[in-house]
């Protein structure tokens, strides 16, 4: 499994994405994040070993408690945004990873007004970014038909139409068993 993929799995649980919620309020443990959910302790215990797993928590402490064992203090962490294209020719997962300094910098505008510019401005890129992607996909989808009209069953097919779709060498010449060169001089011939 790739990290896109742990990062998924971990995210379609609605009990996970809550727990992170709260944790993002402020560090806590398993018995006080059962209680502000309504989920059984067993079951927050469980979801927190899938997230401290996949790294988006951490055990920040252990807090010694009179009435019982030490609790283990909960933190979130591995802070990124994840975009998913899925068009008629390509699918795209990426993850960004979100700078721990910044994430956490305290802005001295901090402002509802200056919140919702923000948004706005995240709104006007996504409006652009999907133009982007529809270009893309009616490019991605013209070379696949020029590479199936030139190519028939064989690896180069299988290179030449990864290629255009991830256009990564070096991740192409690995699955394949290639060296760089190789690849590159496919891509050159056909493309």
């Amino acid at each position: 499994m790739t990290e896109i993929d742990d990062i998924l799995g971990v995210l379609e649980n609605s009990t996970r994405r809550a727990i992170l919620r709260r944790l993002l309020l402020e560090s806590s443990y398993a018995l006080e994040i059962s209680k502000s959910l309504g989920v059984s302790q067993q079951a927050i215990n469980k979801q927190l070993e899938v997230l401290q797993r996949a790294n988006f928590i951490l055990l920040s402490e252990m807090n010694q408690n009179s009435f019982g064992p030490p609790r283990k203090i909960y933190t979130p962490t591995g802070f990124s945004s994840v975009i998913i294209d899925y068009t008629p020719s390509f699918i795209d997962i990426r993850k960004y990873n979100l700078e721990w300094d910044q994430v956490n910098r305290q802005m001295d505008d901090a402002s509802i007004d200056k919140l919702l510019e923000i948004d706005r401005k995240i709104a006007d890129l996504m409006e652009e970014r999907q133009s982007l992607i529809m270009e893309k996909n009616a490019i991605v989808n013209s070379l696949k038909k020029e590479i199936l009209r030139k190519t028939g069953e064989s690896i180069v097919r299988d290179i030449l139409l990864e290629y255009v779709e991830t256009l990564d060498v070096q991740k192409i010449a690995e699955e394949h068993g290639l060296d760089t060169d190789t690849v590159l001089g496919i891509i050159e011939r056909y493309l």
